[in-house]
């Protein structure tokens, strides 16, 4: 084998121990069916509680093409992609996650359009979701549509981390250090011949779901404020609508009393309900303001993407 594998695959992983070996075995299958020797498969291992890091080390012992990076804590999902991009040495790196719902079977047809199209990355897109709620489905949907609405990238709907790159788009990836790492967003701001492959996402094989509504939220935040100044801007168009709409209610008010066709009395109903909602508004435009200005906070600090403990590389 070549000092540097011809692929190479990156996959994040937290208490996915029942998962870790169907995962090796489909791979390797893969690589075989397609003629391919030189790989290296980089588990990163973001802070399990399982026995995932044994069973890991179990493997590269067994074969050093199995390679895994143990983080010193859990660094987020991004944060263990970003570790897995930084150590994959491969001409090609597909990254997917570790649960099977990305179906390893699917990196030959990847290749095959990279090579077919003259392309340089090849993600999945989901057509179904297996095993999510009416919710889930319909709130992913929305995000993709909303961000694609206000980015001011292009982006492809519904397209996940689950993609095959050439050497240079994991190089200019690599390149980027910012701490918010939204990694759909950065693969289509580094730009490339981008297109994808539509398919059915399998429900998870083995283990329990890692994500709920506060992550999905914390993720579509991310994504939405790290490739957009829509929320500001749009914050400042409701501010110059209220103004205006202040002003038009002012004058009607001062008309009516003058004319005495208007009498509020002694009422003040209206006034505290109108005060109640510009506090409200108030204090969500903050909120939007602070999570800018809590991103910039994190930026400065310059603080570590990631922080490796212990490795099989």
């Amino acid at each position: 084998m070549s000092e540097h594998p011809q692929f190479s695959v990156v996959i994040p992983s937290y208490d996915e121990e029942p998962n870790i070996g169907p995962l090796a075995e489909r791979l390797t299958a893969t690589f075989a069916k397609m003629g391919v020797e030189s790989w290296e498969i980089i588990w990163v291992e973001n802070g399990s509680s399982d026995g995932s890091l044994e069973l890991l080390e179990g493997l590269h012992q067994k074969d050093p093409r199995y390679k895994y990076l143990s983080l010193s804590r859990n660094f987020g999902h991004s944060g263990a992609v970003a570790c897995g991009l930084d150590h994959a040495d491969g001409e090609f790196v597909v990254l997917m996650d570790g649960d099977l719902q990305d179906p390893p079977e699917m990196i030959a047809d990847f290749f095959e359009k990279l090579e077919k199209d003259d392309l340089d990355v090849v993600y999945g897109q989901r057509l179904k979701r297996a095993k999510e709620g009416f919710i889930k489905r319909t709130s992913m949907k929305i995000f993709y549509r909303l961000w694609r609405r206000t980015a001011y990238i292009h982006v492809p709907l519904d397209a996940g981390n689950f993609c095959l790159m050439r050497r240079g788009v994991v190089n200019a990836l690599c390149s980027m250090r910012e701490r918010g790492r939204f990694v759909p967003g950065l693969r289509a701001f580094v730009g490339f011949k981008q297109d994808g492959i539509a398919f059915d996402r399998p429900g998870r094989a083995a283990g329990e779901e890692k994500t709920n509504f506060w992550i999905l939220s914390g993720i579509a935040i991310e994504g939405l404020l790290a490739f957009s100044v829509f929320p500001l801007r749009l914050l400042m168009i409701l501010g110059m609508g209220a103004m205006v709409l202040a002003v038009i209610a002012s004058l009607l008010l001062l008309i009516g009393n003058w004319t005495n066709v208007l009498d509020m009395g002694n009422d003040i109903s209206y006034l505290s309900a109108f005060m109640v909602l510009v506090s409200g508004a108030t204090m969500m435009g903050l909120g939007v303001i602070g999570e800018y200005v809590g991103r910039i906070y994190a930026e400065v600090k310059q603080r570590p993407i990631y922080v490796v403990r212990r490795r099989g590389v």
